[in-house]
């Protein structure tokens, strides 16, 4: 019995020129053994020859009830209240961003649970998190601590939960290290989790991990450079 891998691919649309030419390499090369998804917003971002191999699934954004639905959904399988005008509320905010809306109802249930109908509703927090891993993964240098600091207080100052911040940065930082780096993430992730704060005061804690991060990170390259 054959299988067939099938790889979703998010954001296609907002990825460099580069990694575009790899997807096309992998449909030319294991289109007989994996099957790509490619999600985007807009498909005139994409490669025509990249777009030229793909069949285009125009998908409507979901309307303000049906973002509802599953916001109802999750917190019944996640076995939480959430009372339907708050719901209502996500929802509207998220201008029919379904993923948005879910990041934002993991956003405010860690930040204030039971829910309260004057809460802050954070959205967009997660992208900022993925691009600030990113480019600390790829430059670890000390000099970005200001810019980072920046970034963790406008998180904060917006409602999105310390460990929250915490969890999505390592989750992203996993992604992009060696195998030889991640029990000690693991470790340090756990020593920080333990150790931080609520609200604006945990910014000192965030710091310290990340700088803590970037030093294991700068230590990994200069090990690839000199072998």
């Amino acid at each position: 019995m054959s299988f067939t891998t099938v790889m979703v691919l998010y954001d296609v649309d907002k990825a460099a020129d580069n990694i575009q030419h790899l997807i096309k390499w992998i449909m030319d090369c294991y289109s007989d053994a994996c099957k790509l998804i490619l999600c985007c917003e807009d498909e005139v971002n994409i490669l025509e020859h990249v777009k030229s191999r793909c069949k285009v699934i125009n998908v409507e954004a979901p309307v303000t009830h049906e973002i509802i639905e599953v916001l109802i959904q999750i917190a019944g399988k996640e076995e939480f209240e959430l009372p339907m005008s708050f719901a209502a509320r996500i929802a509207n905010k998220s201008k029919q961003n379904m993923r948005g809306a879910i990041m934002a109802l993991e956003a405010c249930k860690a930040q204030n649970y039971p829910f309260s109908e004057d809460q802050p509703i954070a959205l967009g927090w997660e992208e900022v998190l993925v691009e600030l891993a990113a480019g600390i993964l790829a430059d670890p240098s000390p000099k970005r601590i200001s810019f980072i600091r920046g970034k963790f207080q406008k998180l904060l100052a917006d409602f999105v939960h310390p460990k929250l911040i915490l969890l999505k940065l390592v989750e992203q930082f996993l992604k992009g290290v060696d195998a030889s780096s991640k029990r000690e993430i693991y470790y340090w992730h756990s020593y920080y989790d333990k150790r931080l704060p609520t609200g604006t005061s945990a910014l000192l804690k965030l710091e310290e991990f990340t700088a803590k991060f970037m030093s294991i990170q700068r230590r990994s390259l200069n090990h690839h450079q000199v072998s």
